[in-house]
């Protein structure tokens, strides 16, 4: 039954008049009428006799107003308990790569500031199958990765492009000049997303990488030392660039990497989560169909 006939039931039952009870409802009062004869009906009895113009509760009338004070009651208590639930007090995020974190830094602050309430637990994953493997047993609600999936019990959308970028100090472009291919080199080791990306111009080149490393900031620092020229995501060193502390080469092979979002197929996510995805989704510099999935679900 409708908890709002019980709510018409009771002001009808305190104040003894359908019209005076419509007017505080702001309903008409045919609808009060039609209300009280709805749950008439659904019970099998009688909850209120007219005489003349004056109405009177019946004794079964009596006899529901206590239940439906309770039942009231219950789902008031109901409501308050389960609201503290209607933003989840913790969004589980894994991400790939430090990149994934500066793309996704910018967006969290802006909902924080939308949904205070809501704290944001963060796992760096260290390779594709950890950020997989908390996807298929919920310890993430989703995960931003650069890698392709290939499970059909996960959803995979992309929504951000980065754009790589080839660096170097500046005293060593004035050793070696502009021409990038006479300078040393520094890489990520084998099997990295980004490696992938320029090894073969590198081998094409019969280039040996001086330097190796497995992760993205170390390359920063190498490259910021003087060590050798590096490439890598345009998020981690717009300000080196920008300050002129590093030198970007702008006559080097165009490369970038796309991140995506993922998440179990039969997710269901909270309003906080969602309301995240949304961000995320309005914020992709390329084509996604994160925004339509999540408007269609």
């Amino acid at each position: 039954m409708d908890l709002r006939l019980l709510q018409t039931f009771l002001l009808v039952a305190k104040i003894g008049n359908v019209t005076q009870a419509a007017e505080e409802l702001n309903f008409s009062q045919p609808t009060v009428t039609t209300q009280i004869r709805t749950m008439e009906e659904h019970f099998g009895v009688l909850l209120f006799e007219r005489v003349g113009k004056k109405l009177y509760i019946t004794e079964a009338g009596q006899r529901l107003i206590g239940y439906a004070e309770k039942l009231l009651l219950i789902h008031g208590e109901a409501q308050a308990v389960l609201q503290e639930f209607s933003y989840d007090k913790t969004i589980k995020i894994g991400l790939g790569t430090a990149v994934a974190a500066h793309t996704l830094s910018p967006i969290l602050r802006e909902f924080q500031e939308k949904v205070s309430n809501v704290s944001v637990n963060i796992e760096h994953c260290f390779s594709l199958p950890i950020a997989v493997k908390g996807i298929l047993d919920n310890s993430f609600d989703f995960a931003l990765v650069h890698d392709e999936i290939s499970n059909n019990r996960i959803l995979q959308f992309n929504v951000v492009a980065q754009r790589l970028v080839w660096i170097a100090h500046p005293f060593l472009i004035e050793k070696y000049g502009n021409n990038f291919w006479q300078h040393p080199f520094i890489a990520l080791k084998q099997g990295s997303v980004y490696r992938a990306k320029y090894d073969r111009v590198l081998r094409e080149k019969e280039i040996s990488p001086m330097l190796e490393y497995s992760d993205s900031e170390a390359i920063r620092q190498a490259v910021l030392n003087g060590l050798g020229v590096g490439v890598l995501p345009e998020v981690l060193v717009r300000q080196n660039l920008d300050d002129g502390t590093l030198v970007e080469f702008n006559n080097a092979p165009k490369f970038e990497i796309i991140f995506s979002v993922i998440f179990h197929r039969e997710k269901t996510f909270t309003i906080a989560t969602r309301t995240l995805l949304a961000m995320i989704a309005e914020n992709a510099n390329i084509h996604s169909e994160l925004s339509g999935y999540l408007q269609s679900t």
